[in-house]
């Protein structure tokens, strides 16, 4: 109740991951009506989604949930020749996979040359399944026209769907 509503998002998301009761939570904001924060408090629980794997895949969700644009299903298993993989965002009907690209994924757990031969792997065999890739960074988070572009862009390739969908 006391941080913004994104900051409070990724802290709800990443509470819920660990374990935290989305209905103890509800129901202890019931108790603070008419405190203050307790309209964003009450916007976070209702938002928040313990699939997202971090602060990036929770704002990313978020400009997404912003430009009106359907919502993707979040940690999408798909089965491909090489093997199952799995995409942080997906609109499986249109084969659209939408990922977060930090720098851990390619830095903080195994040597990066390693980690973005495995990547590319992975991506390939999707691509071959059909799937189109919209790749997000932290920078794309601050230009929201420009991903909408991206993501519109990707939903018209997908299966020539109209602009808006």
């Amino acid at each position: 109740m006391t941080v913004s509503y994104k900051s409070g998002l990724i802290l709800m998301d990443d509470a819920l991951r660990k374990g935290a009761s989305i209905g103890k939570l509800e129901k202890a904001s019931t108790a603070l009506a008419g405190h203050r924060g307790i309209r964003t408090l009450r916007a976070v629980l209702e938002n928040a989604d313990p699939r997202s794997e971090s602060a990036g895949e929770t704002l990313a969700r978020e400009v997404i949930n912003a430009l009106q644009l359907p919502a993707p299903e979040l940690q999408v298993e798909v089965q491909t020749r090489a093997g199952l993989y799995r995409l942080d965002m997906a609109w499986r009907d249109r084969k659209i996979a939408l990922e977060f690209d930090g720098r851990a994924k390619y830095f903080d757990y195994q040597p990066s040359d390693e980690a973005i031969f495995q990547e590319r792997q992975r991506e390939k065999a999707l691509m071959e399944e059909g799937w189109i890739f919209v790749r997000l960074t932290w920078a794309d988070l601050f230009k929201e026209a420009e991903v909408k572009s991206r993501i519109l862009e990707a939903f018209r390739r997908s299966r020539g769907i109209a602009s808006n969908p």
